[in-house]
């Protein structure tokens, strides 16, 4: 079996576009109150997301396989120009809801994000470098067929238009040659290394089952509406600023 056949397989085991977030979505049952509510949730998933990737380029000797992982980052920061960023264009997103910016901060986030950005953190840190670039690779893979899900849903509930999905249009189409850029430098070994084979198929099991669960948990979460002391960080992750 070649990665591509295995990650066929898993799509299709999983069937992620079945995940109940987006079953809700689909068939009118998820609010707008209750989407907007888990959207400004993945907010903070979506700020997260390139801290463990740089990480993970430091640990990698090879400075071919480094420079797509840097390029992926680079992407996230809007290739230089921050106005451009995924944290600005997922903040344009949530203020074409009706979300003022100082809104993402007045939440403490749910136990499904942090979950999800710990993993991150961890297995980009400590584990494998195999499973690791496989990891955010099955993300950024599932997430581009996910956009264009949300996208869909926000069009048809009539929340806003085709033209406003300005941060999930832009990953609907890069995030495939993210995905790439994670899969081309281990193509190749995974046919011919079993070691490696197995670090890789961790991976993706891993990178997969927690991206689900983050949707399954800000679905089951939706209800919550409670906020952050005013006394206290909103993430001990959140670093100097």
């Amino acid at each position: 079996m070649t990665l591509d056949d295995f990650v066929r397989a898993l799509k299709v085991r999983l069937a992620p576009l079945d995940n109940p977030y987006f079953h809700a979505l689909r068939d009118g049952s998820l609010t707008r109150e209750d989407f907007v509510e888990t959207q400004l949730q993945f907010a903070h998933a979506v700020f997260f997301f390139s801290r463990p990737m740089l990480v993970l380029a430091g640990r990698v000797s090879s400075a071919q396989v480094r420079l797509p992982l840097l390029e992926n980052v680079r992407d996230e920061h809007g290739r230089g120009d921050l106005s451009f960023s995924h944290e600005a264009t997922f903040t344009r997103f949530l203020e074409l809801l009706g979300v003022p910016k100082d809104e993402l901060w007045s939440r403490p986030l749910w136990p499904a994000v942090r979950a999800f950005n710990t993993v991150l953190a961890g297995v980009c840190t400590l584990d494998d470098v195999p499973t690791a670039l496989a990891t955010l690779g099955i993300i950024e893979d599932l997430f581009a067929s996910i956009s264009a899900e949300i996208g869909k849903g926000v069009v048809a509930r009539g929340w806003l238009t085709a033209d406003a999905l300005v941060h999930y249009r832009t990953h609907e189409e890069l995030d495939e040659l993210h995905a790439e850029g994670f899969y081309a430098p281990l193509r190749a070994r995974f046919a011919t290394e079993p070691a490696l084979r197995y670090q890789v198929e961790q991976g993706l099991e891993l990178g997969a089952s927690v991206f689900l669960s983050l949707y399954r948990g800000l679905y089951e979460s939706r209800a919550r509406r409670d906020r952050r002391p005013l006394d206290g960080p909103h993430s001990v992750a959140a670093g100097f600023e």
